[in-house]
């Protein structure tokens, strides 16, 4: 790993806010012009998005699996195939969240304090306001949590388009050495790879810009896989979705 592509920043979740050692415009210019991975440091607490994990994923155990994706609502799969577009295999189980009003409370109030800090600060570093809503046409932006499972949950090498996101988040749901032990997002940044397997902890969240090649190594491979176990790594993102584009 190219340790110079990688920038740490001590950050903390401050009345709903999050807050970094760096302003916003020179946090942008890292990931965007000098083309680093920028990992804020300590937003969120441990027992919080503990909690946001544990509310989703009991929702998940009494809300039917999807066969398909369902663009206007709520709901979660388990997927174990390969991109039509990317052509990236790829193992994980996801919980989307297009219609957040409709959630239970527990989970509605979970994912808004975890969601609502990320959409300000996606606002503070891109000057883009976000709503947790479907448009009528056009991209938008629904909470999505993401499970790795232990025993080989991962994503092959894939990449996005740049715009409209521009900034990608990734936050840290799991830790490292206790809830599961091998598993990170690696990014490929003109002839250097960068991991973050190793640096990222549980609450951090990962910049990076947003058209840079990247995969998730394998969770965890020597377990036995299950489905209905939450062993292994779980992240949440931030993204722009157009199903209709």
């Amino acid at each position: 790993m190219t340790r110079d592509r990688l920038f740490e920043v001590p950050a903390r979740l401050i009345d709903g806010v999050i807050r970094a050692d760096m302003p916003m415009a020179d946090l942008r210019a890292e990931v965007m012009e000098a083309g680093r991975i920028v990992m804020l440091k300590g937003v969120f607490a441990d027992a919080d998005v503990t909690a946001v994990r544990t509310a989703v994923a009991d929702w998940g155990r009494t809300t039917p699996l999807a066969d398909v994706d369902d663009f206007a609502g709520n709901y979660h799969r388990r997927r174990c195939m390969i991109s039509r577009l990317q052509q990236a295999p790829h193992v994980f189980h996801d919980y989307n969240f297009n219609v957040l009003d409709e959630a239970p409370d527990v989970v509605r109030e979970a994912l808004k304090s975890l969601f609502e800090p990320l959409r300000g600060l996606y606002r503070d570093l891109t000057g883009t306001e976000t709503t947790f809503a479907v448009p009528d046409s056009g991209p938008y932006v629904h909470p999505q949590l993401i499970h790795y499972p232990a025993g080989g949950g991962f994503f092959a090498r894939h990449w996005h388009n740049l715009e409209p996101q521009q900034l990608g988040f990734i936050v840290s749901l799991s830790k490292r050495g206790r809830d599961y032990r091998n598993g990170g997002t690696v990014f490929e940044i003109g002839d250097d790879r960068v991991e973050t397997e190793t640096v990222q902890d549980i609450g951090d969240i990962c910049l990076w810009r947003y058209d840079h090649p990247h995969w998730v190594t394998q969770s965890d491979l020597g377990d036995k896989f299950d489905w209905d176990s939450d062993a292994g790594r779980w992240v949440a993102t931030y993204a722009y979705f157009d199903p209709r584009g």
